[in-house]
């Protein structure tokens, strides 16, 4: 990917002393010369599995002991890289956390150097095709079962376990760990010794969700026109006799302080209700292919209405549900779900 001009060369299997009996190596060292004579070292840590976010700490901590051996040995290493045969996005997050590149076989790469300059951005796959038919881990948190379980983790107290965790939920023992597996193995949840949860990061936690929850395709959706406009239809929400729950821009409102001022106008008002048809008819909606001003949501589990909160008389979906919403729905929702986020985090621990 760099120009004619430039010169890589590869020094594999590379392994310095450091110290009496102390041994340091990496799989490869490459040095990118460019045309006016500079030149930089970057490291390679190569892997023949797919690495989670929970494998990159101890990925760093070693690279870090290699590079304190080359500086005094004299070498001067400007930058730092996993090879992996996939990096998720989540793992990607990680590693640049930790200032380190990657590279995967799907067309991932990432390498950033000061001197002389190198930016390499390129985008592979953001999932994962390569299988073993032997891991029987589970990889997705697509469903309501695991929905469930991201809510509760979401506000639960800590800690928790996965028994409990499972109660709370209202899931079985088997979903809560095979739902609290994945989360470790993506560093979304820290867990001691017997596997009781401790932490929860839950930034993080919606960010692993919505890789596998769209509300889009996870909800029966109506779009629909209020003739008399959006603010019509959610004055009138408080006179209808069937459950619902407001999510979406109008929900970021809800959840802001009075002191912020929402980042867009409300052009669509988004919410759940257990009978769309009925109150659409209770509200005078008209469904349309185009100029929808209301979406009405078949929710895709009834934990939308058990998790709401009752905000100025009005109902509304959980924080959580509402930021993933807001993060895979239409227009500038994903700026809605960051103002709401920033909120979180200084109101509530763990949404840093």
């Amino acid at each position: 990917m760099l120009p004619s001009t430039w010169s890589v060369t590869v020094e594999r299997s590379v392994v310095l002393s450091a110290g009496a009996a102390r041994m340091h190596e990496m799989d490869a060292l490459l040095t990118l010369r460019a045309p006016d004579g500079t030149s930089s070292v970057v490291l390679v840590e190569c892997k023949n599995r797919i690495v989670v976010p929970r494998d990159v700490a101890a990925i760093a901590r070693q690279i870090d002991a290699f590079t304190r051996a080359a500086v005094n040995k004299g070498m001067r290493i400007a930058g730092r890289m996993l090879a992996a045969p996939f990096v998720s996005p989540t793992t990607r997050a990680q590693l640049d956390g930790h200032q380190m590149g990657w590279f995967d076989v799907t067309g991932n790469l990432r390498l950033r150097l000061d001197d002389p300059v190198v930016v390499v951005d390129r985008v592979g796959a953001e999932r994962n095709d390569m299988r073993d038919p032997s891991d029987r881990l589970l990889k997705s948190l697509r469903g309501s079962a695991a929905a469930k379980v991201v809510l509760e983790l979401s506000e639960t107290a800590l800690p928790v376990g996965v028994r409990e965790l499972a109660v709370r939920a209202g899931v079985g023992g088997g979903t809560s760990a095979r739902v609290l597996g994945l989360l470790d193995r993506e560093a979304v949840v820290d867990r001691d010794e017997d596997g009781v949860v401790t932490a929860v990061r839950k930034r993080a936690l919606i960010d692993r969700w919505v890789q596998d929850y769209q509300v889009l395709n996870a909800n029966e959706v109506i779009t629909a026109l209020d003739p008399r406009g959006v603010n019509h239809a959610l004055d009138e929400l408080s006179l209808v006799d069937i459950r619902f729950a407001l999510t979406g821009s109008a929900a970021a409102r809800a959840y802001l302080p009075d002191s912020v001022t929402p980042v867009s106008p409300l052009v669509l008002l988004s919410l759940y209700a257990e009978d769309p048809v009925g109150l659409m008819r209770q509200l005078g909606l008209k469904a349309v292919d185009r100029g929808a001003n209301v979406m009405v949501m078949r929710p895709y589990d009834d934990v939308v209405h058990a998790k709401s909160r009752v905000v100025d008389g009005l109902v509304y979906a959980a924080p959580a549900q509402v930021v993933a919403d807001l993060m895979t729905g239409p227009g500038r929702s994903s700026e809605e779900a960051e103002q709401v986020l920033a909120v979180l985090a200084s109101a509530e621990p763990g949404w840093e």
